[in-house]
Protein backbone atom coordinates (compact mmCIF):
# COMPACT_ATOMS: atom_id res chain seq x y z
CA UNK A 1 0.00 0.00 0.00
CA UNK A 2 2.59 2.46 0.79
CA UNK A 3 4.50 2.07 -2.81
CA UNK A 4 1.17 3.71 -3.96
CA UNK A 5 0.60 6.31 -1.61
CA UNK A 6 2.27 9.40 -3.92
CA UNK A 7 0.29 7.49 -7.19
CA UNK A 8 -2.86 9.83 -8.67
CA UNK A 9 -6.01 8.86 -7.18
CA UNK A 10 -8.64 7.13 -9.52
CA UNK A 11 -10.84 10.33 -8.92
CA UNK A 12 -8.21 12.91 -10.06
CA UNK A 13 -10.12 15.56 -7.76
CA UNK A 14 -8.59 13.23 -5.27
CA UNK A 15 -5.05 14.02 -5.51
CA UNK A 16 -3.15 11.50 -4.69
CA UNK A 17 -3.93 8.25 -3.04
CA UNK A 18 -1.89 9.58 0.20
CA UNK A 19 -4.37 12.89 0.18
CA UNK A 20 -6.84 9.81 1.17
CA UNK A 21 -6.86 10.53 5.08
CA UNK A 22 -8.09 6.83 5.64
CA UNK A 23 -4.56 5.84 3.69
CA UNK A 24 -2.51 8.09 6.13
CA UNK A 25 -4.64 6.52 9.30
CA UNK A 26 -3.92 3.27 8.25
CA UNK A 27 -0.35 4.05 7.18
CA UNK A 28 0.65 5.54 10.79
CA UNK A 29 -1.67 2.50 13.01
CA UNK A 30 0.38 0.07 10.71
CA UNK A 31 3.68 1.98 11.51
CA UNK A 32 3.01 2.78 15.35
CA UNK A 33 0.84 -0.31 16.13
CA UNK A 34 2.03 -2.53 13.85
CA UNK A 35 6.20 -2.61 13.59
CA UNK A 36 6.68 -0.69 15.94
CA UNK A 37 3.98 -2.44 18.63
CA UNK A 38 3.01 0.47 20.35
CA UNK A 39 0.61 0.18 23.50
CA UNK A 40 -0.16 3.70 24.73
CA UNK A 41 -1.75 4.30 28.53
CA UNK A 42 -1.70 8.06 29.27
CA UNK A 43 -3.65 8.14 32.37
CA UNK A 44 -1.03 5.88 33.86
CA UNK A 45 1.80 7.31 32.58
CA UNK A 46 3.13 4.18 30.86
CA UNK A 47 3.89 2.65 27.36
CA UNK A 48 5.04 -0.89 26.40
CA UNK A 49 6.56 -1.49 22.90
CA UNK A 50 8.06 -4.44 20.93
CA UNK A 51 9.53 -4.45 17.78
CA UNK A 52 8.18 -6.40 15.09
CA UNK A 53 10.55 -5.44 12.26
CA UNK A 54 10.33 -8.34 9.37
CA UNK A 55 13.62 -9.46 8.35
CA UNK A 56 15.14 -6.61 6.31
CA UNK A 57 14.27 -3.70 7.82
CA UNK A 58 17.09 -2.99 10.34
CA UNK A 59 15.67 -0.36 11.91
CA UNK A 60 11.83 1.80 12.42
CA UNK A 61 11.95 5.30 14.02
CA UNK A 62 8.79 7.47 15.18
CA UNK A 63 9.61 11.06 16.06
CA UNK A 64 6.84 13.20 17.57
CA UNK A 65 4.88 9.99 19.04
CA UNK A 66 2.10 12.13 20.86
CA UNK A 67 0.44 10.25 24.20
CA UNK A 68 -1.54 11.96 26.76
CA UNK A 69 0.25 15.21 26.90
CA UNK A 70 3.58 14.46 26.51
CA UNK A 71 5.92 13.56 22.83
CA UNK A 72 8.42 10.97 22.22
CA UNK A 73 10.90 9.39 19.76
CA UNK A 74 11.13 6.03 19.59
CA UNK A 75 13.85 3.87 17.71
CA UNK A 76 14.01 0.02 16.71
CA UNK A 77 16.86 -1.48 16.16
CA UNK A 78 16.18 -5.46 14.86
CA UNK A 79 14.57 -6.96 17.67
CA UNK A 80 17.40 -6.79 20.22
CA UNK A 81 17.40 -2.61 20.70
CA UNK A 82 15.18 0.02 21.12
CA UNK A 83 15.59 3.57 22.10
CA UNK A 84 13.15 6.03 23.51
CA UNK A 85 12.99 9.33 24.17
CA UNK A 86 10.87 11.85 26.16
CA UNK A 87 10.90 14.60 23.99
CA UNK A 88 8.49 17.29 25.72
CA UNK A 89 6.02 16.83 28.63
CA UNK A 90 5.65 16.79 32.16
CA UNK A 91 6.32 13.79 34.34
CA UNK A 92 8.28 10.55 34.87
CA UNK A 93 6.60 7.79 31.95
CA UNK A 94 7.62 3.64 32.72
CA UNK A 95 8.38 2.43 29.42
CA UNK A 96 8.15 -1.65 29.08
CA UNK A 97 10.74 -2.40 26.53
CA UNK A 98 9.73 -5.90 25.55
CA UNK A 99 12.32 -8.23 23.20
CA UNK A 100 10.68 -11.53 21.76
CA UNK A 101 12.15 -14.51 22.89
CA UNK A 102 13.74 -15.92 26.21
CA UNK A 103 17.22 -13.69 26.76
CA UNK A 104 19.52 -14.29 28.93
CA UNK A 105 20.55 -10.82 29.23
CA UNK A 106 19.16 -7.43 29.55
CA UNK A 107 20.65 -3.86 29.58
CA UNK A 108 19.35 -0.53 30.34
CA UNK A 109 21.58 2.12 29.59
CA UNK A 110 24.56 -0.52 28.75
CA UNK A 111 23.92 -1.51 32.16
CA UNK A 112 22.80 -4.97 33.50
CA UNK A 113 19.24 -5.51 34.88
CA UNK A 114 17.75 -8.57 36.22
CA UNK A 115 16.11 -10.95 33.39
CA UNK A 116 11.94 -10.62 33.40
CA UNK A 117 10.18 -12.68 31.01
CA UNK A 118 6.22 -12.94 30.23
CA UNK A 119 3.66 -14.11 27.76
CA UNK A 120 1.80 -11.74 25.92
CA UNK A 121 -0.95 -12.99 23.54
CA UNK A 122 0.89 -16.46 23.15
CA UNK A 123 4.29 -15.05 22.88
CA UNK A 124 7.31 -14.59 25.41
CA UNK A 125 8.97 -11.47 25.80
CA UNK A 126 11.86 -10.34 27.66
CA UNK A 127 11.43 -6.94 29.31
CA UNK A 128 12.62 -4.20 31.47
CA UNK A 129 10.75 -1.13 32.99
CA UNK A 130 12.70 1.55 32.65
CA UNK A 131 11.38 5.25 33.58
CA UNK A 132 11.68 7.79 31.15
CA UNK A 133 11.96 11.26 32.66
CA UNK A 134 11.33 14.49 30.07
CA UNK A 135 14.08 15.51 28.07
CA UNK A 136 15.41 11.82 28.87
CA UNK A 137 16.72 8.82 26.76
CA UNK A 138 16.56 5.60 27.36
CA UNK A 139 18.01 2.29 25.92
CA UNK A 140 17.53 -1.12 26.05
CA UNK A 141 19.55 -4.50 24.36
CA UNK A 142 19.05 -7.79 24.90
CA UNK A 143 21.69 -10.44 24.67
Amino acid sequence: MSDQKDVRHVNTAQGTNGDYPEVSFTLLGQTVEGLLGVTPDAPARRLSSQSRLPAGMDWLKIDDLRIGSSAFALRHDGARSSTLTHTSGTGRWTWEARFPGRWSSIRVNGLPVPVRTKVVDGTAYTYATPSVAPGGTVTVRVG
